[in-house]
């Protein structure tokens, strides 16, 4: 469709428009109000001890939930675009649940399963207290960032095809060199991008968090739960626009490490895959001297 240089131009401001209003306009306001005050101020809000134990309390839960989603993403993603079996629809479906409920209500079902009075509530009269701790807020967290490997992973390995890889299996490779050298360098841009989705998204939680958390400050009270703290509870508007302004520090800091480590593992797996396809190749001329 060709369209006229008025409609081009139309169309770009709309799009500008529409994400200055609700974008950039909404984080300009929250950086200006922490910073009106100078950096002193904000800095002094950063540091209590209550902000201090909610930005570790909150790296912990990333620190936690990121490998173990990466794990069981790469592996589902796999299961889904390579395996054929029964029970592939109800894995699809399981995998996009988290996307349809509300994480209101993942922390009701895991009070309903750990609590007290839950399924599982017994686990506590042993001394392992789940609900209003850090695994129940470890496993809400899991629940609501679990798709995002897998949904970024998963079409990448359609895409690619299975050709390398039986390729590689012929040549004698195993099964872990497969995936190293062949599969895990492929996939590497939708693991990234699954990576920051997970990271953002456990940075971020709040509703699943809120309600299977204590909130004490300190114990387990999140940054997410220290903004809302100090909003609602406190009356503290500074104080919840200096946290909220921490959070995004955090996860522009994330973006840009990843980014870092993201071009450094591009030159090593380059180089990695060079090496292999020399390998190959001296394979493959052995192979043939030896026919001859």
């Amino acid at each position: 469709m060709i369209v006229s240089r008025w409609t081009r131009l139309t169309l770009r401001s709309i799009a500008l428009i529409y994400l200055a209003v609700l974008l950039v306009v909404p984080v300009a306001l929250i950086f200006w109000r922490s910073f009106e005050h100078g950096l002193t101020q904000f800095w002094e809000s950063i540091t209590t001890p209550a902000a201090i134990s909610a930005l570790q309390l909150t790296l912990l839960i990333v620190v936690i939930v990121l490998p173990l989603n990466v794990i069981f993403g790469i592996i589902t993603a796999l299961a889904l675009a390579r395996g054929r079996f029964r029970g592939k629809a109800a894995l699809q479906a399981v995998v996009d649940l988290p996307f349809a409920v509300s994480p209101v209500v993942v922390g009701v079902a895991l009070i309903a399963l750990w609590g007290v009075n839950g399924w599982f509530g017994g686990i506590e009269s042993l001394g392992f207290r789940i609900i209003f701790g850090l695994p129940g807020m470890v496993l809400a967290t899991i629940f609501v960032t679990l798709p995002f490997v897998v949904r970024e992973v998963e079409p990448v390995l359609r895409e690619i095809g299975t050709e390398q890889e039986e390729a590689a299996a012929t040549l004698g490779a195993t099964g872990w060199q497969t995936f190293t050298r062949i599969t895990l360098p492929a996939i590497r841009w939708g693991l990234t991008y699954g990576i920051i989705l997970t990271i953002a998204r456990a940075l971020g939680e709040f509703g699943a968090v809120t309600m299977v958390s204590s909130n004490f400050p300190g114990v387990s009270q999140t940054l997410t739960l220290l903004v809302n703290s100090r909003y609602t509870d406190d009356y503290n508007e500074y104080g919840a626009y200096a946290a909220a302004t921490l959070l995004m520090i955090v996860a522009i800091a994330v973006l840009v490490v990843m980014t870092l480590i993201e071009r450094r593992a591009k030159n090593r797996l380059t180089e990695a895959s060079e090496e292999t396809m020399k390998a190959v190749s001296a394979q493959r001329a052995a192979a043939d001297n030896e026919r001859n």
